[in-house]
């Protein structure tokens, strides 16, 4: 099978914030402030982003669950786990300049269910949006071919991948990221222009050992790539592409292009992808 690899987006929770500002969320688990697997690899994504001089505010959150008092205090230790995190890998503690714990004075939502008191449990780091970026692309000789150049190539024929550049879902779940609607608008186009295209999207994830799949915030499942699959499948569908041409499949670990464990960030960003097949042209 013929890859084409394009450089992706890491997969991590960033959101508008305000306007010079990007706000990254860290999970926690019920009354804890260690930080979990996923939170160190979430963290490190972040780092790989943003250089250690960025000016960055760290702000503590719980769910309803105990006391004010107690959650004040719970929310200031998560922020100092987070701190302690960030400065042992680099960054300067004189640039993290504020660190609040509102405990569970400003929720995300109602506490109903332990979906929403997990995305409660958070620490919220604010950067400065014009942070130097310390990403660097994976370069190859067709990183400067777009999706459509690619999929116009008669080299790209049925069996072909392609890893779909700059496709990006909100950290821990399937739900698609504001950057990611241009990639996803081309392809909508490109599946327009060429209506015999058929296609299926493939799901992959990184940093777990085994083949299995990764645990899905949104649904409480451990399939989460191949929601995200389903995901793009849904909003191609959403836009005029009929369903018998789409497919989606997760491969959660089981395709890693290096292997368990990543001992880099270039080798994490280049396992946590999503592919696109060609089915039929």
């Amino acid at each position: 099978m013929k890859k084409i690899f394009l450089p992706a987006l890491l997969l991590i929770a960033l959101t508008s914030h305000a306007q010079n500002n990007h706000s990254f969320a860290v999970h926690f688990d019920l009354d804890k402030f260690n930080l979990t697997t996923d939170a160190t690899t979430s963290l490190d994504s972040f780092i790989t982003v943003y250089k250690p001089g960025a000016t960055i505010k760290l702000y503590g959150h719980t769910d309803i669950m105990a006391s004010y008092e107690y959650n004040d205090a719970l929310s200031l230790k998560r922020t100092t786990a987070v701190k302690n995190y960030l400065v042992s890998k680099g960054f300067t503690a004189a640039n993290i300049i504020e660190e609040k714990g509102f405990g569970k004075r400003r929720p995300l939502n109602n506490n109903h269910g332990e979906k929403e008191m997990y995305l409660n449990r958070r620490v919220e780091i604010v950067v400065d949006e014009d942070a130097v970026k310390n990403e660097e692309p994976i370069l190859n000789n067709e990183t400067d071919k777009s999706l459509t150049a690619k999929i116009a190539d008669t080299a790209t024929t049925a069996g072909t991948n392609i890893v779909l550049q700059n496709m990006s879902f909100y950290g821990g779940t399937h739900s698609i990221m504001p950057q990611s609607l241009p990639i996803l608008m081309e392809l909508v186009e490109i599946m327009k222009k060429n209506p015999t295209l058929v296609i299926q999207v493939e799901g992959h994830i990184c940093c777990q050992d085994g083949d299995a799949d990764g645990f899905d915030i949104g649904t409480r499942t451990y399939n989460l790539s191949e929601n995200r699959a389903k995901e793009i499948c849904k909003y191609l569908n959403k836009s005029g592409i009929d369903e018998k041409r789409l497919f989606f499949k997760g491969y959660g670990h089981q395709q890693p292009l290096t292997p368990y464990p990543e001992k880099t960030e270039e080798e994490r960003i280049n396992n946590r992808r999503v592919e696109i097949k060609i089915v039929r042209r």
